[in-house]
């Protein structure tokens, strides 16, 4: 539901006045706007935490695969399964990490790419409609204008 900045005063003789009127819409717009623009930035802060979750996920199966390979190493036993495993595991993981990471460039993009957009329509707007005040306006000629010579106070 629109209010208008009239509706938020008692009597309308205080602010009656279209073009503040008009100009406080198109802010509202622009806040609205902005407004759904940050949840989409809440959506690519929730992939970067996802993001890095699986960094951490990453980083202890590398910590695990490098146990069961020095485990090998002095000549402990360990089962071949559970290597390939952790592999298989770290490979997947590797692998959502990239995939994240370039949603996570994408919606970035196309929110900045958004938000240019709508700061871009929202100035042209602004611009054309200071452009149409200043065509109203009353424009005085070179030659009708009187030009005298300033003196300093000095004098």
């Amino acid at each position: 539901m629109a209010i208008k900045f009239g509706d938020l005063f008692a009597s309308n003789d205080i602010i009656n006045n279209p073009k503040l009127e008009e100009f406080l819409n198109k802010t509202r717009d622009v806040a609205e706007t902005f407004g759904k623009k940050s949840a989409e930035h809440l959506e690519i802060s929730r992939k970067k935490v996802e993001c890095l979750d699986a960094k951490t996920k990453l980083a202890r199966l590398y910590e695990k695969f490098g146990r069961l390979q020095y485990d090998v190493y002095i000549g402990e036993p360990a089962q071949q399964s559970d290597i390939e495993e952790l592999a298989d595991m770290i490979a997947l993981t590797k692998e959502k990490i990239e995939s994240l990471t370039a949603e996570i460039e994408t919606a970035k993009a196309q929110f900045n790419d958004a938000v240019n957009s709508a700061t871009k329509k929202t100035r042209d707007a602004f611009h054309k409609e200071f452009d149409k005040m200043n065509k109203n306006e009353v424009t005085v000629s070179a030659e009708e204008v009187e030009v005298t010579e300033a003196k300093s106070e000095e004098q």
